[in-house]
């Protein structure tokens, strides 16, 4: 009797080590899948952010207008 004990002792414990992993399985397979569609979405977001940068990188030029305390500025683009 007691190794039949035993024996569903080390049953049970096998069973819920295994129910564990079936769920961080299951977990880490929606991370990846989370992970893949951020990686897509900077892979999109990329050119564009960096035209951004590069609009906010190029040179400015400052003139007074015709009004007083009134600044315009404008971007220069060098082709």
């Amino acid at each position: 009797m007691s190794r039949q004990v035993g024996k569903n002792v080390y049953q049970f414990a096998y069973n819920e080590a295994s129910s564990e992993l079936r769920k961080i399985l299951v977990s880490f397979e929606q991370l990846q899948a989370q992970k893949r569609k951020i990686e897509n979405l900077i892979a999109v977001l990329k050119p564009e952010v960096d035209g951004i940068k590069q609009i906010q990188e190029r040179p400015r030029s400052q003139q007074k207008a015709h009004l007083p305390n009134c600044v315009v500025v404008t971007r220069l683009t060098v082709l």
